[in-house]
């Protein structure tokens, strides 16, 4: 079975619906840029990628001190392999091993979310899938479940479990198993087939796109480990859903209503939705020959490089850096997205832009660029043009 950041195009997948209008040098600008920023941000005295990146006048700060920084390592180092494994992108396995071998060391200190560990489970699965070390993640990840309520939570650990499960780790399966029964049972709303955050009454009908995108990867992991009819059924009925959400600029909005699949705030559309993250269903989608999926990839990625409502490139080449999003130029963006969800109006960034002015965040995430290299550095439409 194919690693799940590799996953191969087949021709079936390529002849239904296949993307139009990528242009695989740009991909490579970003696969390229991404390894070099990153190798550069590294900090071997914290074993740690940073949390939040700034550029002015040429020169980059970071800052490491946020406790994220510890999800954000493990997703780039996930990124990270996956160029090393494409033997193209300048990195190979073992510039990569003693970075995650050096966080991994802290690891006792550092993970204690459980998304967390279900996503370090998945790294170790990738480093070295039959040891003693990955089983006693499993084992582990069966008690940390009880102790997950978010979908996010669930979703990470059913992928890294998942994960484990290709490597041959005894157990697995049955936390895989466990993990969907506890999202189908409490956070699947049965109208719509969309995720909820959280079964907590405040929000309980509302999702990200971030954890939708979660979710969809979660039940395509599901399918595949387990063959199980209910997760495919819900991850294709799902895409057709997220897709129908694209904006008429390919950009995907930030907050939905769960029950009617309706979105109620467009900003911030982050640029880490765009290049990658909606790859995490979507190159599953295109590789079973969902329909959609070829067109939604087509639209969602030229959005970073300037077809968007501010006609302006999410990135800049030399040195290398990728801002986060756009959003509304607002003070107590927390607390107006939070009256906007009371009023579940929909929302889409051409309405907003009429009334309201809008502006780059030009902070740039590690884990924005680990997930560009995770999703395409072994894609056959990163190297074919």
């Amino acid at each position: 079975m194919a690693r799940s950041g590799s996953s191969t195009t087949g021709d079936a997948g390529l002849s239904h619906d296949a993307p139009g209008g990528l242009d695989g040098a740009r991909l490579r600008l970003l696969l390229e840029g991404s390894v070099e920023n990153l190798i550069a941000s590294w900090s071997e005295q914290r074993a740690l990628f940073p949390f939040s990146s700034r550029l002015r006048d040429g020169s980059v700060s970071h800052d490491y001190a946020n406790p994220i920084a510890t999800r954000y390592t493990i997703n780039t180092l996930l990124g990270l392999l996956e160029a090393a494994r494409s033997e193209r992108l300048g990195i190979s396995p073992g510039d990569v091993q003693p970075l995650a071998e050096a966080f991994l060391r802290r690891e006792a200190e550092l993970v204690s979310l459980p998304a967390d560990h279900g996503l370090v489970t998945l790294l170790i699965a990738e480093l070295d899938g039959g040891s003693d070390r990955l089983r006693a993640h499993v084992r582990a990840l069966g008690g940390i479940l009880g102790h997950a309520g978010e979908m996010q939570d669930l979703a990470w650990i059913l992928w890294g479990a998942a994960g484990a499960a290709r490597a041959g780790a005894p157990g697995a399966e049955d936390v895989v198993r466990d993990a969907l029964a506890r999202i189908t049972a409490e956070l699947v709303d049965e109208g719509s087939g969309l995720p909820r955050h959280t079964s907590a009454r405040h929000r309980r009908n509302v999702v990200s796109f971030g954890a939708l995108v979660y979710f969809l990867r979660a039940m395509h992991e599901a399918a595949q480990t387990l063959g199980d009819e209910r997760a495919q059924e819900l991850f294709d009925a799902g895409v057709a859903r997220a897709v129908a959400l694209q904006g008429p600029l390919g950009e995907w909005p930030w907050m939905i209503d769960s029950r009617s699949g309706i979105p109620f705030d467009a900003y911030p559309v982050f640029a880490v939705h765009q290049d990658s993250m909606a790859m995490l269903f979507l190159h599953p989608a295109l590789d079973r020959g969902l329909p959609g999926a070829g067109e939604a990839i087509g639209r969602t990625v030229p959005w970073v490089f300037g077809a968007n409502e501010l006609l302006t490139p999410m990135f800049v080449e030399r040195p290398f850096f990728a801002y986060r999003s756009i959003e509304r130029a607002e003070s107590a963006p927390r607390l107006r997205r939070g009256l906007r969800s009371l009023g579940r109006r929909p929302a889409s960034p051409a309405a907003v832009t009429g009334a309201q002015r809008i502006r780059i965040n030009d902070e740039c995430r590690s884990y924005h660029l680990g997930w560009i290299l995770y999703v395409w550095s072994n894609r056959p439409e990163t190297w074919a043009t």
